[in-house]
């Protein structure tokens, strides 16, 4: 197996390991070098081998070219040999950047890449002087609680010295959205969170909201998870939106994973066929699907995911349509996402002897 190379971290460091933004940083480049190189940078999978150390030799000069004007500095040749592999942050390190965070100290990472203040590599015992009070306990249980969490799921070192950048905050490991639509467009939507606890205190109530264009009253149904009991708490209805919390019991408790699920009911698709999903807090994976019952054929399908500064990009090649005997599914998965962010789907059906 081919090992990493230098472009991979260089890419991590400037926050352009997506595949959107490394496009619209390497058209910048390509911009000022010669304007007809624009628009020819790599595929997905080719970039993906390149980072991967599964290309022999170099890119196309022209590659090579525009990836110098990327990283000012960098050869082409020192990019594409393998990359350090740093070794696994210890708990004394992990309990120092999860102490930070509970104290407000360290900054949340703007995409779950290489901080912009990285974790420190081991250097031997922490002063004696933060090894004392229930505030160290905390932090140390917390950071003993990711390094499970990485044994156990398989996540990489690198990923769970971020986690632990986020300390203080609730993080969503999984998001799932599954909307299904009858022929008639009336629709259940179902919610499904994987919620990591990096804070302090005991998670006892999430809040919520649930807006649909056109409804007839929103209805909510919790699901137990066999751990805790989900029950619904309608704090404000106004309209086509509501505004409610999941108690929780027992509570998610800090460094431990709670699964909270419900389906809302109420919704009906007319005319316009769009779902924006925001992501209150950070979301490492989020998976929004689709089921349009009754439906002929997918006209179009485009989706697009909003940035927490305003900008715009595309995420149709994270974007999956087909037609089957039921009708049309539409799958739509991204990574890494920020609290603020969004992604939106708008789809056009055609129905039969329309």
């Amino acid at each position: 197996m081919a090992d990493p190379v230098v472009l991979r971290d260089l890419l991590r460091e400037k926050h352009w390991q997506k595949y959107q933004t490394f496009l619209r940083e390497y058209d910048k480049a390509a911009a000022s070098i010669d304007s007809s190189l624009v628009g020819t940078a790599p595929s997905r999978a080719q970039l993906h081998r390149w980072q991967c150390g599964e290309l022999k030799g170099l890119p196309h000069p022209q590659h090579c070219e525009v990836l110098e004007a990327m990283f000012p500095g960098r050869k082409a040749a020192e990019m594409f040999v393998p990359a350090q592999r740093s070794a696994a942050p210890s708990t004394a390190d992990l309990a120092a950047a999860v102490g930070d965070g509970l104290e407000g100290v360290a900054p949340v990472p703007s995409a779950w890449s290489t901080p912009s203040r990285p974790v420190p590599e081991s250097s031997g015992p922490l002063p004696v002087n933060t090894l004392r009070g229930p505030a160290h306990d905390q932090a140390e249980s917390l950071a003993r609680a990711l390094q499970l969490l990485g044994r156990r799921r398989r996540i990489p070192d690198e990923e769970i010295a971020e986690l632990a950048l986020l300390a203080g905050h609730l993080v969503d490991l999984e998001m799932e959205c599954t909307i299904d639509i009858e022929p008639d467009g009336w629709s259940s939507v179902t919610y499904r969170f994987e919620l990591l606890n990096l804070t302090n205190a005991p998670v006892k109530r999430l809040l919520r909201e649930q807006w649909f264009e056109n409804t007839d009253g929103v209805r909510i149904e919790p699901h137990p998870d066999g751990e805790r009991r989900v029950s619904i708490q309608r704090l404000h209805d106004i309209g086509n939106m509501t505004k409610f919390a999941c108690v929780l019991s027992p509570p998610i408790e800090p460094g431990d994973i709670g699964t909270v699920s419900y389906t809302s009911r109420g919704g009906r698709f007319v005319h316009d066929h769009y779902w924006q999903q925001s992501t209150p807090r950070n979301t490492r994976h989020l998976t929004l699907t689709i089921r349009h019952r009754g439906v002929e054929m997918l006209v179009g399908c485009t989706a697009v995911e909003d940035q927490p500064d305003g900008a715009q990009v595309s995420a149709i090649d994270d974007l999956f349509c087909v037609e089957d005997d039921e009708g049309a599914l539409i799958t739509l998965t991204r990574d890494y996402l920020q609290p603020g962010q969004s992604v939106t789907i708008r789809w056009e059906v055609a129905r039969g002897g329309s």
